[in-house]
This record gives structure tokens, C-alpha cells and sequence, in this order.
């Protein structure tokens, strides 16, 4: 098995051994770890620390050479592996990414050993495992590489990540994925975390361009799994939150690929009037035409295609009072891509239901401020801000109104929850990570003595004390 630190390492052919032997060399020069441990399982550590995640293939290779690290990493890096009485080649055996302590020179080293694949997957060519349960064992695998430092993922849709997105689309399908305790841990926990990893860390500048495709190819698995799961309450935020993610074309993946071309062929004709996302440049309003984002706007197309659309808009008719989480999960993915669709479309969509989490803005309570989840109004807010101004510019300025009132009845309660709440909000502000203009911020601090307001409250406390000072 093969892994990749910022890029995906290729067995080309014999001619490129001397390369990799470069390449290895400043790996163990690196690491100062000697060619020839005694010890077998340190040797196996250390070629699985540099990629090869394999360890039948790892002990194998140090077998035949005896022991010997760097011999070890010639069967390994070969353009053919032995293995007892079959050959392996090394272009097929999974994939996976992974981070490593590597310098830029190491990382460049990488990038010339890399061999063109002329053959991917279809994301439609390989179907789901028949099984009546999740995939359990490769659930437990992936969790023990994704949440360490250096983090190891699968990229291929037969690796446990694929495996697992199938495995719970199927149960999804069912209705039954949230029965399943490892399923359920699984979109709760480890998809945001592997995707955040795959779609914002800043490895993902250095992954070659076939595994920017082994990825991509993942996003579409992880959009049919959420497009699957919304059919039932409750709303599933946690993959909502990721689907946030997918849809944002300022994520380190959507920058890195922003110049891909869109593939009309694969949903056009089949979505008809129901297509969502731009396909065509001449509709953008973005200037560079370089810029097409074209894998957006294709799993955009591909989560209507799969009927995301339909089922998301079921969870607003949910028998329970939706809170301020539930409607900013439901309408923040598209209020990050807002730019690469029709409005129109998205109008007749969704303005039922932005109108919908305004009035639940409108009658928030004051015992509300008060719980630890009041933070989300704040998110649901900058949201609608988000979406008016692209879909009703003039509404823009209500949203501010909103948005400062909320905040001002919070800073004036005495409940120490409340107050915290809205000094995160504040700092937030001030550090620019809301939408609204920081000069407009400022005057209205200084119009409403916020200062003043903020410092009658609990500053003993040491956390207090620490927004004020942001604040100050």
C-alpha cells in the first residue's frame, strides 16, 4: 500500500529508482534513523511514518531484505512487488494521503517521482457492498489514522473511507443509519473531521492531480450518503456542517481546483429545469474565466441530481420546533456557493424557508440568550446576511439591525452566559469573522457605550476578562 505526504508517490518504472533513491535518502537523513535496525517493528514503523500503511507488504519487503530499511523501500517503491506466490503491481495497490514532517525540498522530491494515471474510476462504476450492517472493521480502522498528528486517509473508493460512505449511503437509503452505533459515530465525528482534513488543511497544495481526482471522487460518495440521510429526521447537522464545506469555493480544495472545466455530459440532460448550478461561463459574474469551478458547481448538480434538494426541504416540515443549529445547517452549504447558481431557482427554493428562520430570529426569547447554544442565532444570522445579499440586497441592512439588537439585549442582561455569548460574538466581530463591515462594528460599539455595558459584568473571571480585553 502506498502513502503520500502533501502529494501521491507513483511507481513509475525501473528508471525512476534513482530518483527515489533520493528521495528516500533525505527521508531517513532526515529522521536520523539508521539502514539497518535490528528490530523489525521499528522498521515497520518507520515505513509506515513515510507511507507505505501496508504492513503485510511492509514485513514482506523487509523479509526479503533482510532486515535491510532501505532494500526494504526498493521492493516497496518498485514497479512490481513480490509477494509470496503473486505479483502486486504497485499503480494498483489502494491509495491513501498522508501528513508527515517533510520539508519543501522532500515535498519537491515527491512531485518528480509521480507517473500519470490515464485510467480513473467512474464515480458510477463500482457498486455498494451487499450487506445488512455497516462496515465496522474499517470504521475502526479509519479511526485510528485520521485522528492522529499525522493522519493517513484512504482516497480510494475500495479503501475504508470509500467502503465506509457506502456502507451508510445504503443504510441511509434504508433509513436506518443513525440505528448503527459505529455508522452513526462515523457521519457525527469522523466524516467532518477526514473531510475537514481533506478539503481545508494546507496539504492539499502539494497533493498531485491524481489524488486531487481519488478526492473529489470522495466528495461525490460523501454527497450521495447526505443527499440519502436527509430523507428522515432529525437533521443530520454534523454532515450538513461538511456539506457546508464541500459547497465552499474558498475551501483550500476548491481553490487549488477552481480552474477545472465543468462536465455538462454528466448532469445537464438528466436534471433538465431542476439544474442548479451554472454550467455555462457566460452566466457567471465572476471576471476570470479562468476560474470555472467546475467540480463545484458538478457535485452541486449531483446532490440535486440525487435528490438532496427534495429531501432537504423536507427537514423544514420536521414535527419538531427546528432551532437556530438546524436552520443554519439547512441553509448555509448553498449560501457558500450562492454565486455559481441561478438564482431564480434558488429563490423559488428556498425563500419559504430563509423567511421561515427570520421569524425565528425575530421571536428569539430572552431566556433564550441565555443557554450555551444562543451563539448559533449569531451564525444563523450571518447566514441570511450572506444569502440577501446576493438574492435581496436591500434586506441587507435589516439583517445588520437584527444582528446588533440580538446582540445588545445580551450584553445588557446580567446572566453571565449571556454576556459570554455576546463577547464571542463581539470579538468575532472585531476580528472581521462576520460579513458585516468592521467600520460599521465600531460605530455602533461607540454609539451604545458597549465598553461601558461590558464591563459591569463578572470581570473576576478569567475568561471575561479575556473578551473584554479583545474587545478593548
Amino acid at each position: 500500500m502506498r502513502g503520500i505526504s502533501g502529494v501521491k508517490i507513483y511507481a513509475a518504472s525501473c528508471r525512476l529508482i534513482s530518483q527515489r533513491f533520493l528521495f528516500i535518502i533525505i527521508l531517513l537523513t532526515t529522521s536520523s534513523t539508521t539502514t539497518n535496525l535490528s528490530n523489525m517493528e521499528e522498521n515497520m514503523e518507520i515505513l509506515e511514518s513515510m507511507g507505505f500503511i501496508d504492513r503485510e507488504f511492509n514485513r514482506h519487503a523487509l523479509t526479503l531484505a533482510g532486515n535491510d530499511i532501505v532494500g526494504a523501500i526498493t521492493f516497496l517503491a518498485g514497479p512490481m512487488f513480490f509477494n509470496d506466490d503473486f505479483i502486486t503491481s504497485n499503480e494498483q495497490r489502494p491509495t491513501s494521503i498522508f501528513t508527515g514532517s517533510l520539508t519543501e525540498d522532500q515535498i519537491e522530491q515527491q512531485q518528480n517521482i509521480t507517473l500519470d494515471k490515464t485510467s480513473n474510476t467512474s464515480s458510477n462504476e463500482l457498486p455498494m457492498e451487499i450487506s445488512n450492517s455497516f462496515t465496522t472493521s474499517a470504521f475502526l480502522d479509519l479511526e485510528n489514522r485520521v485522528y492522529r498528528d499525522k493522519w493517513v486517509i484512504p482516497i480510494k473508493r475500495e479503501e475504508n473511507l470509500g467502503r465506509c460512505l457506502l456502507s451508510a449511503t445504503r443504510l441511509a437509503v434504508d433509513g436506518i443509519a443513525d440505528q448503527d452505533e459505529h455508522c452513526k459515530k462515523f457521519m457525527e465525528i469522523l466524516i467532518p473531521t477526514a473531510f475537514q482534513k481533506l478539503q481545508c488543511s494546507d496539504p492539499v497544495n502539494s497533493w498531485s492531480a491524481m489524488v486531487q481526482l481519488d478526492v473529489f471522487d470522495m466528495m461525490q460518495l460523501l454527497i450521495d450518503l447526505i443527499a440519502a440521510r436527509l430523507a428522515y429526521s432529525p437533521v443530520p447537522t454534523q454532515l450538513l456542517e461538511t456539506l457546508a464545506i464541500l459547497f465552499d469555493h474558498d475551501s483550500v480544495f476548491q481553490q487549488k481546483n477552481k480552474n477545472r472545466s465543468y462536465d455538462s455530459s454528466h448532469y445537464d440532460e438528466q436534471l433538465g429545469e431542476r439544474l442548479l448550478a451554472k454550467s455555462s461561463l457566460s452566466s457567471f459574474s465572476v471576471s476570470n474565466e479562468n476560474e470555472q469551478y467546475g467540480w463545484l458547481r458538478e457535485i452541486i448538480n449531483r446532490f440535486v441530481l440525487k435528490d438532496g434538494i427534495q429531501n432537504l426541504k423536507k427537514q423544514f416540515k420536521s414535527e419538531q420546533p427546528l432551532t437556530a443549529l438546524e436552520y443554519n445547517a439547512l441553509l448555509s452549504p448553498f449560501a457558500q456557493c450562492i454565486d455559481y447558481l441561478f438564482i431564480d431557482k434558488y429563490q423559488q427554493l428556498f425563500s419559504e424557508h430563509i423567511e421561515e428562520a427570520l421569524n425565528y430570529v425575530k421571536n428569539f426569547k430572552e431566556e433564550d440568550f441565555k443557554t450555551e447554544s444562543a451563539s448559533s442565532i449569531f451564525e444563523l444570522l450571518t447566514t441570511l446576511r450572506k444569502i440577501s445579499s446576493v438574492v435581496c440586497e436591500n434586506r441587507v441592512a435589516q439583517m445588520e439591525e437584527l444582528h446588533f439588537n440580538i446582540l445588545l439585549k445580551m450584553v445588557t442582561l446580567s446572566n453571565f452566559n449571556a454576556k459570554m455569548n455576546s463577547l464571542k460574538e463581539l470579538s468575532k466581530m472585531i476580528e472581521n469573522r462576520r460579513s458585516i463591515p468592521r467600520d460599521i462594528v465600531s460605530k455602533w460599539i461607540i454609539e451604545h457605550s458597549i465598553l461601558s455595558k461590558v464591563l459591569e459584568g463578572d470581570i473576576d473571571q478569567i475568561q471575561y476578562v479575556e473578551k473584554v480585553r479583545t474587545l478593548v
